[in-house]
């Protein structure tokens, strides 16, 4: 007897992870949990957000620390 084993793993869908604010000032971070310097669609999404909100050199995700978390930095 042969036993079938079945793994159903749950998709994921990507969603915008944070609202497009209006005039971001460059060289501001913005606390974003979910924005991992390791993940190039968290990367672009915080490049888009910082670009959008008025940094035409758009964003970079970084880490804020052990105990802070990560975040979007808008560059200058």
């Amino acid at each position: 007897m042969h036993a079938v084993v079945v793994v159903i793993l749950p998709a994921t869908a990507r969603a915008a992870w944070v609202d497009y604010p209006s005039g971001v000032p460059c060289g501001v971070t913005i606390p974003v949990e979910q924005c991992d310097p390791g993940d190039a669609a968290a990367n672009s999404a915080c490049m888009d957000m910082c670009h959008y909100g008025g940094c035409r050199r758009g964003g970079q995700c970084v880490s804020l620390g052990l105990a802070s978390g990560r975040g979007c930095h808008c560059k200058c």
